[in-house]
């Protein structure tokens, strides 16, 4: 059966202003994951970072305003456009340079091709949100996303009632040539992955479409 796609995302993520909710303690771990994560690209010269879904940054944006020695090109991809606003005002806010907000369909490889290969890639709140195909096409792309030795951040929750994908995802990272660095979780609620490229990169770009979200 076909899921209807969900239209308020602006009022979804006002679950993130409650200390209390899931989605609260899942970016707390996103957040010091991606932090250790900037803190093992700060040699690396301008390290190139794209978040998919990205929301008004609030994972991201953050750890990098505490971090000036970490010099990064930034994509942050969403397609709504409260969320895009709310983003942009947060990179003024924190007077981050070298961050483009794209209001822009992330499922799409055109609104963020020519950001890569990176050396970050966010996939933050994307796949409870869409079909297990398009998390397995979105895990089988990411060679083609991630320059070598690049890292992938990732999230998945469990559903009551539903199959666990955590673990199947994770073999799938693994399966595509990313390594499992560390995995976070509440048993019953999100689960947060961090992974990172040790095979080759793909040298085919991303197919046009990796996924669509659906309700």
């Amino acid at each position: 059966m076909k899921r209807e796609p969900i239209n308020d995302w602006a009022d979804w993520y006002r679950a993130y202003d409650d200390p209390a909710s899931s989605l609260s303690r899942r970016l707390t771990v996103v957040r010091q994951r991606i932090g250790e994560t900037l803190d093992d690209l700060a040699g690396r010269n301008a390290a190139r970072i794209v978040s998919l879904c990205a929301g008004d940054g609030r994972d991201l944006l953050p750890e990098l305003a505490t971090r000036p020695a970490v010099a990064a090109d930034v994509v942050l991809v969403e397609l709504d456009p409260v969320l895009a606003a709310a983003a942009r005002r947060h990179v003024e806010d924190l007077t981050l340079s070298g961050v483009d907000v794209r209001t822009a369909d992330a499922g799409r490889a055109a609104s963020w091709a020519d950001a890569v290969p990176v050396d970050l890639l966010l996939l933050c709140g994307i796949f409870g949100n869409v079909s297990q195909e398009d998390i397995a096409a979105t895990v089988a792309a990411v060679p083609s996303v991630l320059a070598p030795g690049g890292f992938v951040i990732w999230t998945r929750g469990r559903f009551a009632g539903g199959l666990d994908l955590r673990p199947v995802i994770r073999r799938w990272f693994v399966d595509a040539g990313a390594e499992g660095i560390a995995f976070d979780g509440e048993p019953e609620s999100f689960g947060v992955g961090v992974n990172r490229l040790v095979g080759p990169p793909a040298t085919s770009p991303p197919p046009e479409r990796l996924f669509e979200f659906i309700r």
